[in-house]
């Protein structure tokens, strides 16, 4: 099945700057599902914090680690069984650079040491090609890339709850930092970059807890960060210090004008944090806060 271009641009939007939180391949279904944990919004409709990207039927999986000039590095990485890969990926935090993640000139078969593969021999050639990659460094402190490529002819997004997600609401056009979709008014805008954890360091920081499911905001917290070269602190009014988890220290980023909840401004802070929890969970965000962060051992 060949793509629409919109399509295909919608699932590069989508990606763009997204945090890849999980990877199934099941080889059974001929199935990859990708997890992402997204920084671009649609037009309109709910915007998600968490989205699935389905490929199927997926024809291949390679995952290879190469240096800057394409070689297998020297020492290279153990080989991945295809149930660890949502283990390797979760190990970055890093937001996907680029734009062009499907059918990209760079989606070949490239050389380098193949940390991982999975193909189907019975399978016909498949109609597109999904890729990113990773920079990494070895404990000797040289440079590769981690490159992640799947073979597949259709896709679709999701979200949690299984509701499908309108990718072509998130395509681009123009340049610059909105993009107007198909007969829409209101402008699709991408989310300011993450921040260094150090850039935060005496600034108030806001915790935007957003219902995964329906990907509502059903409350927030502000208090100040602090970040001592080593791990961010987030302390209260009230005098409670937390510690940020590592994956959330890097996806901290400037303070949207327009954020609001039910049409009320979210204001008195000037960085925020996306902290998805359950529908069951309480609204309270003291609760909250107690739930999802720990107590800091010492200040």
């Amino acid at each position: 099945m060949t793509l629409a271009q919109k399509h295909i641009e919608g699932l590069n939007f989508l990606l763009h700057g997204a945090q890849v939180l999980d990877l199934v391949l099941d080889p059974a279904k001929r199935l990859a599902v990708v997890t992402i944990a997204p920084t671009t919004t649609p037009r309109a409709g709910p915007i998600p914090t968490r989205a699935s990207i389905s490929l199927l039927p997926v024809s291949s999986v390679v995952v290879v680690l190469k240096d800057l000039e394409g070689h297998a590095p020297v020492p290279g990485m153990d080989r991945v069984r295809i149930d660890e890969l949502g283990s390797l990926v979760s190990q970055f935090t890093q937001p996907l650079a680029g734009w062009d993640f499907i059918d990209n000139q760079r989606n070949f078969t490239p050389g380098g040491q193949l940390v991982c593969e999975w193909f189907d021999p019975a399978m016909p050639a498949s109609e597109h090609t999904l890729s990113f990659f990773y920079g990494v460094r070895s404990a000797e402190g040289a440079s590769a890339l981690l490159l992640f490529l799947f073979s597949f002819d259709n896709a679709f997004a999701s979200h949690p709850n299984g509701q499908a997600i309108p990718v072509e609401s998130f395509a681009a056009s123009g340049t610059g930092w909105k993009a107007i979709g198909s007969g829409a008014t209101e402008p699709v805008t991408i989310l300011p970059d993450a921040v260094p954890p150090r850039q935060v360091d005496g600034e108030l920081l806001g915790l935007i807890f957003v219902d995964a499911a329906q990907d509502v905001i059903v409350s927030y917290a502000v208090g100040k960060a602090n970040w001592d070269g080593r791990r961010l602190r987030w302390s209260t009014s009230d005098g409670g210090t937390y510690d940020i988890p590592g994956g959330l220290t890097h996806q901290i980023r400037p303070r949207i004008p327009s954020m609001n909840r039910d049409g009320t401004p979210l204001e008195d802070f000037s960085y925020f944090a996306l902290v998805g929890v359950t529908p069951d969970v309480s609204r309270d965000p003291g609760e909250l806060v107690r739930l999802h962060l720990e107590r800091s051992r010492s200040v």
